[in-house]
Parts: C-alpha cells; structure tokens; sequence
C-alpha cells in the first residue's frame, strides 16, 4: 500500500471548539482549540496558544475581534466557542499550531 502525507500548513474554515487556560514561565495563557470544518482537514482540531493581554494593539484583541466578527468593548471566552473563523497553521518541528486567525 503507498500512503503521502499532507501537508497542513495554510489557511483553514474552522470552529472554535474548547478554550482551556493554562499557566506557564511567562505567565498565563489560553490555548484556543478548532476544529477545521471544511476541505482535506475536515474535523482535524488544532490548537494554538495566547497571551490574555487586554490592549487593543494585542494580538489577543485581533483573534477575538476576528472571531466575533466585530471589535467588542467587552465579552466572554463563552461568547467565542461554537463561532466560525479562518486559522492559519504553521508547521513547527513536528506538529502544526495555529498561529494567526481572520475573519470568513
């Protein structure tokens, strides 16, 4: 039997399913998981990890601003499980984490 391997890195339709906080060197964190609804990578989830830092400027207000879909003022990491995005995965030295997310 030949099998290939894919190569995941790119732009993804997915779900955001869980949210998990977490605590590490550099402080807390969120680990932010989707699930790809769409393409070859259907149902695949992928994970990708953000620093909680409440200015505008962040990274952290980009990726939640993206995922409601509008800038908020205020919300709750409920108000962003179950909404739908684009992912961007990148490959790291053996497994894809994601690393950016855009509005559909």
């Amino acid at each position: 039997m030949r099998l290939r391997f894919k190569d995941a890195q790119g732009m993804h339709k997915a779900r955001l399913s869980e949210i998990h906080e977490g605590h590490g060197v550099y402080g807390p964190y969120l680990c932010l998981v989707f699930t790809v609804i769409d393409g070859e990578f259907k149902d695949f989830r992928f994970s990708g990890l953000i620093r909680p830092t409440l200015i505008k400027q962040g990274r952290f207000y980009r990726w939640v601003s993206n995922i409601l879909g509008h800038e908020p003022d205020e919300f709750s990491t409920e108000d962003l499980i179950g909404k739908t995005c684009m992912i961007y995965l990148s490959r790291k030295k053996d497994f894809y984490s994601v690393t950016d997310v855009s509005m559909i």
